[in-house]
């Protein structure tokens, strides 16, 4: 699909840049703003409020927020306030960016801009757990001691995620129980032939399992449920925002808490996800 639109891109990682890459492959206008660190082709703009008056689209990152109230912007010679890039945004238009909190979308709202959340499509948010799928297993294979063939392996959570991590352990030979909440996601786990566990009966259940994953953002895994890990026992945290895991259980297991997995393990493939997702939202607003 060849564009005729500008779309101003601000903060992010290197998935952002790639998504640049991208539109501007086909034919987009593409300036950028706190993407400075990266050697990237991408002409970038020292005057946001310009930017973004002249773009036709404001692709925001994932996530959007970083500390403080700031953009997420790792790639940027400067932090920028988001209360100043909203301040620079003309009312009526609409920002595009993935993970939005609530605080942002009301920000945004008392100014008059809409924001759109493309982690909120399901085309993407299925994408999307792929290459977290992957990187998890690659941090697996880095982090034990042991092959993942024959590996008892527990994943907290029947979603997205957990139905991508799943398969792909079992390709390697794991021996693969799933944990969910409801029945109907029991007789679907129990479908596709993997045991399953209640996440709410997990005492004396994790001993087990020398690795377990979780992808529930909920404190799922508190130092009680953990009391039973043997201490060698790892446990890769997906779960967004503060995780799933108890603060202070590094005493019980080890835990290495995995964010932004696709920006990490495969930005392209992850920005190709947006880049086709964002498509999509323009063409149904008539944009495209």
């Amino acid at each position: 699909m060849k564009h005729t639109l500008t779309f101003a891109l601000a903060g992010g990682d290197v998935r952002q840049v790639c998504l640049g890459e991208m539109l501007a492959a086909d034919g987009a206008k593409v300036q950028t703003v706190g993407l400075e660190r990266h050697m990237s082709t991408l002409p970038a703009c020292s005057d946001y409020r310009k930017l973004f008056e002249e773009a036709d689209v404001v692709l925001f990152p994932m996530p959007v927020m970083g500390n403080c109230g700031r953009l997420n912007a790792p790639l940027a010679n400067a932090p920028y306030k988001l209360t100043d890039l909203l301040d620079a945004i003309p009312a009526q238009k609409t920002i595009y960016g993935g993970a939005v909190p609530k605080m942002v979308h009301e920000m945004a709202a008392r100014r008059g801009i809409r924001v759109s959340d493309y982690l909120q499509r399901e085309e993407l948010a299925l994408l999307n757990a792929i290459p977290t799928a992957e990187g998890a297993i690659q941090i697996a294979m880095e982090e034990l001691p042991v092959t993942i063939h024959d590996l008892p392996v527990l994943i907290l959570g029947a979603g997205r995620i957990g139905t991508a991590l799943a398969p792909r352990l079992r390709g390697l030979g794991a021996k693969v129980t799933i944990s969910a909440r409801k029945y109907e996601d029991f007789a679907r786990i129990q479908s596709a032939g993997y045991p399953w566990l209640d996440t709410r009966k997990l005492l004396g259940e994790l001993h087990r399992f020398p690795l377990i994953v979780n992808t529930i953002p909920f404190a799922v895994l508190t130092r009680s449920v953990l009391a039973d890990c043997a201490e060698d026992t790892l446990v890769i945290d997906l779960a967004s925002g503060k995780g799933g895991v108890a603060e202070d259980a590094g005493d019980l297991c080890r835990v290495i808490h995995a964010l932004s997995l696709p920006g990490k393990t495969a930005p392209r493939s992850a920005a190709k996800a947006i880049y086709q997702t964002v498509c999509h939202m323009l063409e149904e607003e008539g944009m495209l």
